[in-house]
């Protein structure tokens, strides 16, 4: 993975995994931790982005949002 994945992984909370899929033809999925999702897709935890500079972009803190886990 590069440096700048892994900055991210480190520097924001809210990424549980970045799975960089681009050798085999797929795309970075970015899976946020238990209780975040996507800003413009509630409930959606998952996303795929084609680009580092895209996952940089999609994962900040004013792209995703926190809600409360009832368990």
């Amino acid at each position: 993975m590069s440096k700048t994945l892994d900055n991210l992984l480190d520097t924001r909370r809210w990424i549980a995994y970045i799975d960089d899929e681009r050798a085999e033809g797929n795309s970075i999925i970015v899976t946020l931790q238990k209780g975040w999702d996507f800003e413009d897709e509630r409930g959606c935890g998952v996303r795929g982005f084609e680009t580092v500079a895209e996952v940089k972009a999609g994962t900040t803190k004013a792209c995703v949002t926190q809600h409360t886990i009832h368990l």
